[in-house]
């Protein structure tokens, strides 16, 4: 899933989810944690990560985001329900959101991984920990679990991708076909162009209806301090800079070797709760849409599905490897299904906690 079905699914993230307007509109309280800076923690690289916790008592629930790397948008719905019955922590990868990039490239897996892994040594928030991954972040808490097996005291998987085994990636890397290819290329220099333009600012960038660097739909019925904070992150090179570097990965790169070194998982006896998006069948109007292609490429939005079915695929086999792992479907069209169904995700991730004090 960190191959070639993987980045269908990321073309899906960058076209801001499956479909609009299928979770409920937050409360805007629900982003006063991000919208300054959190606790800024020094790595071993020099650079600083903001880090959002909140609560109190153990074992404190981590929680790491997907493609892009921001904590706002993927956790402004769940984070304070958890913080009402235990510690809970988010925050920014390296160069997103309010967090330093410095010289912590490149925004590989590894980097990922290790930059956790300092990040909650040098903020002394004990473990073991209840690690939480959407998306692509399911890829890092999967391989930080296998790294550090004893700082890990259960898994949630919210619509991630997973490296399940080296039977996954075994044989030739398969290529995008030219459409897709073409939408990556188009994506990369999207975000050059972003980077341009946050170098050559020197406050606030200005929002604009359709703008990749900073739509101003998307900041429609958000608090007036998120607004501002999201402007200004647009207007930060490192922002940019860190997603060029993530994309490049994904999109170029594309190398799961040291990911796979780390494995068999070893989760025989670890609690893990999956949350799966499961999407019915969409129309080609509504398929375009949600994967961000033209309605007239047929060809693409078939191998698109093809994709998504295979992402869906892959999450049901994570519970093959726990004897303790509980599968949940969630009826969405909501990649983020966190943001879907906020109470269910937050209730499985309680017995966890629960669990883990008895």
């Amino acid at each position: 899933m960190r191959g070639w079905a993987s980045r269908i699914f990321l073309c899906l993230c960058a076209a801001q989810g499956l479909l609009d307007g299928t979770a409920a509109r937050p409360q805007e309280g629900s982003y006063s944690l991000y919208e300054q800076p959190g606790r800024m923690v020094s790595l071993p690289e020099g650079n600083r990560l903001s880090l959002y916790c909140a609560g109190t008592g153990k074992p404190t629930v981590v929680l790491e985001a997907g493609f892009g790397g921001g904590a706002y948008a993927t956790w402004h719905e769940l984070q304070p329900r958890l913080a009402k019955f235990t510690r809970v922590c988010s925050y920014d990868r390296a160069g997103y959101g309010f967090s330093e990039l410095g010289t912590d490239l490149p925004r590989d897996i590894q980097h990922d991984v290790n930059d956790l892994h300092d990040l909650l040594k040098a903020s002394d928030e004990p473990g073991p920990y209840v690690l939480v991954g959407h998306s692509d972040g399911g890829h890092i808490i999967g391989a930080y679990s296998d790294a550090y097996p004893r700082e890990a005291a259960a898994l949630v998987f919210l619509d991630a991708a997973v490296l399940i085994d080296k039977e996954q990636i075994a044989g030739p890397a398969e290529k995008p076909f030219p459409g897709m290819q073409k939408y990556y290329d188009e994506q990369l220099n999207r975000i050059r162009e972003c980077l341009r333009r946050a170098e050559q600012s020197s406050a606030s960038l200005e929002a604009r209806p359709g703008d990749y660097c900073l739509d101003s739909r998307e900041l429609v019925g958000l608090p007036k301090r998120m607004a501002k904070a999201l402007a200004a992150i647009a207007a930060r090179p490192d922002n940019w800079r860190a997603f060029l570097s993530e994309a490049e990965q994904h999109y170029l790169v594309d190398d799961p070797s040291w990911e796979a070194s780390l494995l068999p998982h070893r989760w025989e006896s670890l609690p893990i709760q999956v949350f799966t998006a499961s999407v019915a069948s969409l129309d080609d109007e509504h398929s375009a849409a949600a994967y961000g292609l033209s309605p007239a490429d047929h060809a693409a939005i078939a191998e698109a599905r093809a994709g998504r079915k295979r992402w869906e695929e892959l999450q049901s086999r994570i519970c093959e490897l726990s004897r303790r792992c509980e599968a949940h479907l969630i009826p969405t069209a909501e990649h983020q299904v966190q943001n879907a169904v906020p109470h269910q995700v937050a209730g499985a991730i309680r017995k966890l906690v629960v669990e883990f004090r008895r």
